[in-house]
């Protein structure tokens, strides 16, 4: 594929992503929200901002295209980093709990053991999954 092609595919799934995460939210945790909540929302709000999800699959893009494929240290270095430049994204407790494992020296994938014992069963890996199919794609 053309590389000009390729790298406005790119930021444009990423840019769509960013895009749905501001606007859906101030609707988190909600089951039911109606199309004109979200219209309403839309217009009014005049920055709209990008949650913890967006925030981390920039991570996963910035580290990928920096190591040229995956690293695992330095996507996790890069998330704290992130983390640290911009706390108030709406993470949840446990990822700055492993950033800072990670800081004090814990290995990048031994990190989340305590945090998350038996592993997360949340859905946070999917929201950060779009830069990792589109660099390897």
């Amino acid at each position: 594929m053309d590389p000009e092609v390729l790298q406005r595919k790119f930021c444009g799934c990423l840019l769509g992503l960013a895009l749905g995460d501001a606007l859906g939210a101030p609707f988190e945790g909600r089951e039911l929200v109606s199309h004109s909540e979200i219209h309403a929302i839309a217009e009014k709000t005049k920055i709209l901002r990008y949650t913890d999800d967006t925030h981390m699959a920039l991570g996963v893009a910035e580290s990928l295209i920096a190591c040229r494929g995956f690293n695992g240290r330095h996507m996790a270095e890069t998330f704290v980093r992130n983390f640290e430049q911009e706390p108030w994204r709406g993470y949840g407790p446990g990822p700055p709990r492993v950033f800072r494992r990670i800081k004090l020296g814990a290995r990048w994938d031994r990190a989340a053991e305590d945090v998350y014992p038996g592993g997360s069963f949340g859905n946070c890996a999917a929201m950060r999954a779009a830069p990792v199919g589109l660099f390897y794609c």
